[in-house]
């Protein structure tokens, strides 16, 4: 792992993690951390015992992505239903989203002891998994006023070029989304949806698709490749 992924709020650790440091070979060389994508799955294992070390987690929870705004809270490591929000309060558990040019996010309230995750493609910003994820914290005991947004590196949007008619469908949910007619700022977009909420954010800035430290679903090309992701959690009692 880069150590521009690694940042610290109160007793929570956030890693973003690229594809270095790992156990894996050939085109999920090496710290691929999907077990879905074609990876030796004693690799991946091993590799996922790599992730919890770097936020001193016993146990993860892996979402289980569905590009939707479905959020879940869990309590343990056991196989998470689908969708793209992840929240718990369980110390020493840590949360895990994977991507491979999608955008990750971590959101933190240290104060209340609420964490989450999240991810998000072209369908998660349309659809707002920001928000669905924060109100789920807020469910939890979180303070709007308290929680902090990390966002890991994601396809920039000079690469994301996607149909005219896609753009088109962020014209009345989340214009800021919109480079221009051919291409979407993810980013862009899920900062406009924190800072409806008042949620100040920080952006690690890196395009996933231009920076070979990533696995990048476009740039493979229709090859097999891994994901990378983002983990989040706070210490044990």
């Amino acid at each position: 792992m880069s150590q521009f992924g690694h940042r610290i709020i109160g007793d929570v650790q956030i890693a973003v993690i690229d594809r270095l440091g790992g156990t894996s070979a050939g085109a999920f060389e090496s710290m691929n951390l999907a077990a879905y994508v074609g990876d030796d799955s004693g690799h991946v294992a091993l590799n996922l015992g790599i992730a919890a070390s770097y936020v001193n987690a016993t146990a993860v929870a892996v979402m289980n992505a569905s590009h939707s705004n479905v959020v879940h809270v869990v309590s343990d490591g056991s196989a998470c239903e689908p969708g793209d929000g992840l929240v718990t309060t369980q110390s020493g558990l840590g949360l895990l989203a994977l991507s491979a040019d999608c955008l990750t996010a971590a959101l933190v309230d240290s104060d209340s002891g609420v964490i989450a995750v999240m991810h998000a493609g072209w369908k998660g910003v349309h659809d707002n998994v920001a928000r669905a994820t924060v109100e789920t914290m807020v469910k939890l005991g979180a303070q709007f006023a308290n929680i902090k947004a990390v966002v890991g590196p994601s396809i920039c949007p000079k690469c994301y070029q996607v149909p005219i008619e896609r753009v088109e469908m962020f014209i009345e949910t989340c214009p800021e989304a919109i480079y221009d007619e051919r291409h979407l700022d993810l980013q862009a977009g899920v900062w406009a949806q924190f800072d409806e909420l008042s949620i100040s954010a920080e952006v690690i800035d890196s395009c996933t698709f231009e920076d070979d430290r990533f696995f990048s679903y476009r740039r493979a090309n229709g090859q097999p490749t891994g994901r990378g992701g983002l983990i989040v959690a706070k210490a044990g009692a």
